[in-house]
């Protein structure tokens, strides 16, 4: 497939991110994979980063103390940021599994948001563990038993001056369906979103 981003090897690649956003804003995808503006990142983007080194490491320093009371309760497995592909017909999808396992049967991604948008994540169009459950599947040999999102509420609001932080709210869980129906499912959806994707890119791109 003739996709905007290829691998080192030439071949085209995906990521969660590119789908997520070409299923949610064709134009923001126009703008950051075929003509490759630099990324511009915000408030919202550095505290979930923050929040996830901080749960990779260990180390919640930046944290205030209520705030690591709450990032305390943050379930952390064996691996962090393990890379994982998928190889479709044509392209290969990447990605890093925030926490796994070792032996790969279960596997956590952490999200931040405000309150309530833990609920995207139980909608079908969100398939990035589905992506890794897949992956493990293909290059491990192993089927995921358990894949889970663990929603961290923030608070606050940058535009009016208010700093973010985390929440008191307890930890929302939400599992996610890696049954092999599921993951059929998935398969079939990503290729048709890598056709829709190659599609809009040969419509689109500089000639």
């Amino acid at each position: 497939m003739n996709l905007p981003k290829k691998d080192k090897n030439g071949v085209s690649r995906l990521s969660y991110s590119q789908i997520a956003t070409f299923m949610n804003n064709k134009n923001e995808y126009y703008r950051r994979y075929i003509e490759k503006r630099p990324f511009i990142t915000n408030e919202f983007i550095e505290f979930g980063s923050k929040v996830g080194l901080a749960l990779e490491k260990n180390d919640f320093n930046l944290f205030e103390s209520d705030e690591t009371s709450v990032l305390n309760k943050a379930t952390r497995l064996d691996l962090f940021e393990e890379p994982t592909v998928l190889r479709m017909k044509g392209f290969n999808v990447y990605g890093y599994i925030d926490t796994c396992t070792r032996d790969f049967k279960e596997i956590i991604d952490y999200k931040t948001g405000k309150l309530g948008n833990e609920k995207k994540y139980m909608s079908n169009s969100y398939v990035q563990l589905q992506i890794y459950a897949l992956s493990i599947m293909q290059q491990k040999n192993v089927l995921v038993d358990k894949a889970s999102v663990e929603f961290i509420t923030r608070e606050g609001n940058p535009f009016r001056r208010e700093p973010l932080k985390v929440s008191n709210q307890d930890i929302k869980v939400v599992d996610i369906d890696v049954s092999e129906n599921r993951l059929i499912e998935t398969k079939i959806f990503i290729q048709k979103i890598a056709a829709e994707i190659e599609s809009f890119y040969l419509k689109n791109k500089p000639s």
